[in-house]
C-alpha cells in the first residue's frame, strides 16, 4: 500500500491574519483610548473653566452686595444737600418741603419713588407736570423739575399768573419782569369758565395770526363776543362763532386801516379809528 505525501504546514503563515487583525484591532483600540482620554482632557479644562468663571461672578456679585450694603447703612447714603433745577418761578425751599426730602433719609430711598414724588409736587403746584430725582456725586440729591407749557398769563391785579397748556392756573404771581411778553396777556377773565373757552379758541387760530396778538380782553359787552388787542395797536374784535374763518383777512385789512384802528370782524368787516377812551380801555398808548 502506497504511503500518502505529507504536507508540511507553516504556523506562522496559517496563524499571520490572524495575528495582523489582532494587532490593527488593539493599535485601533489604543488610538480610540487616546482619542477619548483626549476629549475627556478637553471637557474636564472646559469644566474647570466654566467653575472658575461662576466662582469669579458670585464673588463679584457678593463684593458689590457687600459694598453697596455697607454704603446705604453708612452715613455717606444719608442726603447731604439737595438741588432743584426747572422751577425757575417757585421757591425752592418750599419745593423742597413739600416733598417731603429730609437730610436724614437716603439717597436710594427717592431713586425708586419718582411716580410718588411727581404726585406730591404736582398737587401743590400745577406748573409742575413730572420730577425725578437723580443722584449727584455721593450723597447729593438733584430734584428735575419738569413745568407744564405756558400759554399766556392771566392778570391779577398787579401781578400776572401763568396759564398752563391744560388750562389750569399757575399757582404763583409773577411781576410784569417776570412775565414772557412774547405770549399774549388774558384781561377781565374773573370766570374760569370763559377763559378756558376762549383760551381753548385762541388755540385753534392760524400761527401768523395769535404771534400778532398781545392781549385778549374778557370785558365783552356779549358772551358771544371776542376782543384781542393787537402788538402793531390796532383792537380786533370778532364773534367766538365766526372769528377762526376770518382772521386770515387782517392783516388784508390793518394795511388799509392804518395804526391804532378797530377792526370789527364780528359782523362783516370793517375799521375805523380808536377813539381816546377806548385806547385808554385798552392801554394804548
Amino acid at each position: 500500500m502506497a504511503k500518502k505525501p505529507v504536507t508540511k504546514i507553516d504556523p506562522r503563515k496559517e496563524l499571520s491574519p490572524y495575528l495582523n487583525h489582532e494587532f490593527n484591532q488593539q493599535k485601533n483600540s489604543r488610538k480610540g483610548q487616546a482619542k477619548i482620554s483626549a476629549s475627556l482632557s478637553s471637557l474636564q479644562a472646559e469644566r474647570r473653566r466654566s467653575l472658575r468663571r461662576r466662582l469669579g461672578l458670585i464673588m463679584t456679585v457678593s463684593i458689590l452686595a457687600v459694598v453697596g450694603l455697607g454704603y446705604y447703612i453708612s452715613p455717606l447714603a444719608n442726603i447731604s444737600t439737595v438741588k432743584v433745577v426747572g422751577a425757575d418761578d417757585l421757591p425752592i425751599k418750599e419745593v423742597v418741603k413739600v416733598s417731603k426730602i429730609k437730610a436724614s433719609d437716603k439717597v436710594f430711598d427717592y431713586l425708586f419713588q419718582q411716580k410718588d414724588l411727581s404726585q406730591k409736587l404736582s398737587k401743590k403746584y400745577p406748573e409742575i407736570q413730572s420730577a425725578q430725582a437723580h443722584l449727584d456725586h455721593v450723597n447729593q440729591l438733584i430734584l428735575q423739575v419738569n413745568e407744564r407749557p405756558t400759554m399766556g398769563y392771566l392778570k391779577d391785579g398787579d401781578n400776572y399768573r401763568k396759564i398752563l397748556n391744560n388750562g389750569q392756573i399757575g399757582s404763583k404771581s409773577l411781576t410784569w419782569s417776570k412775565v414772557d411778553q412774547v405770549k399774549p396777556i388774558f384781561v377781565g377773565y374773573n370766570k374760569s369758565g370763559f377763559l378756558k373757552e376762549d383760551l381753548k379758541l385762541f388755540n385753534s387760530l392760524p400761527k401768523n395770526f395769535r404771534n400778532q396778538v398781545k392781549l385778549l380782553s374778557g370785558n365783552t359787552r356779549r358772551n358771544s363776543q371776542i376782543i384781542f388787542v393787537m402788538k402793531d395797536g390796532n383792537v380786533v374784535v370778532g364773534n367766538v362763532v365766526t372769528i377762526k374763518d376770518k382772521v386770515k383777512y387782517y392783516d388784508q385789512i390793518k394795511v388799509k386801516a392804518g395804526k391804532n384802528s378797530l377792526i370789527d370782524l364780528e359782523v362783516g368787516a370793517f375799521s375805523r379809528p380808536l377813539t381816546s377812551s377806548e385806547k385808554k380801555a385798552y392801554g394804548i398808548s
